[in-house]
């Protein structure tokens, strides 16, 4: 029962769509049918304000950091099993009922879900040193790719690799991979179009210096 009420509940509380719900208060749209059509943070900072975007955003991250709390409270789950209860709510927020199971991409929810998670699995230090290695890595995709989707696709497989190589925990480690390769599976349109965009922005560069 405490399996079911915990994949319950992050379905649920992933679902909840925050980006649609700040468009609709703010200025009365569905952010559906605008720019990207994506009902994700990013679409809001675009379509409304970089305000409005942060809320959506700050809903986004945390829906999925305190569905995990609560379970985690309860129950005291172990990280490899926190990690597929965390996948479950990013599908909510992919296909979240509330928007007839056509949600986001769950970039923000998956941030926000394995930010909670880190804490769990290591020491603060350990953590930090993660997520700063993390960062880094990030940035330079951001420079060198100029798109964020292609960076966060890189950036995740790289993640599960330093998970295993700090804890050497070999079924957490399966787990983080397999949220990552789900969470890529279900963002593939978008990210085939980033690569072009990105390709694109990176052969004009090369003409230019050439």
């Amino acid at each position: 029962m405490k399996y079911l009420f915990s994949a319950l509940i992050c379905f649920f509380m992933g679902s909840v769509p925050y980006a649609y719900i700040v468009g609709r208060i703010t200025k009365h749209v569905d952010i559906r049918n605008y720019g990207s059509k994506n009902p994700g943070a990013g679409n809001v900072f675009h379509l409304i304000s970089w305000r409005a975007g942060i809320v959506a955003l700050v809903g986004d991250v945390s829906k999925g950091i305190i569905a995990l709390l609560i379970i985690t409270t309860l129950y005291h789950f172990p990280p490899s099993l926190l990690t597929c209860f965390g996948l479950l709510a990013v599908l909510g927020h992919v296909f979240s009922p509330f928007l007839r199971f056509k949600g986001g991409k769950g970039a923000a929810t998956t941030g926000g879900i394995f930010l909670f998670i880190l804490f769990v699995a290591f020491n603060a230090k350990e953590a930090f040193a993660i997520l700063l290695i993390l960062f880094i890595i990030w940035v330079l995709l951001i420079i060198v790719t100029h798109s964020q989707v292609v960076s966060l696709a890189i950036t995740l497989p790289i993640f599960t690799a330093i998970i295993f190589w700090v804890s050497k925990d070999i079924i957490f480690s399966l787990s983080a991979l397999a949220f990552a390769l789900v969470v890529e599976f279900f963002g593939i349109d978008s990210l085939k179009r980033e690569w072009k965009s990105s390709y694109d922005k990176y052969l004009s560069k090369l003409r230019k210096h050439s």
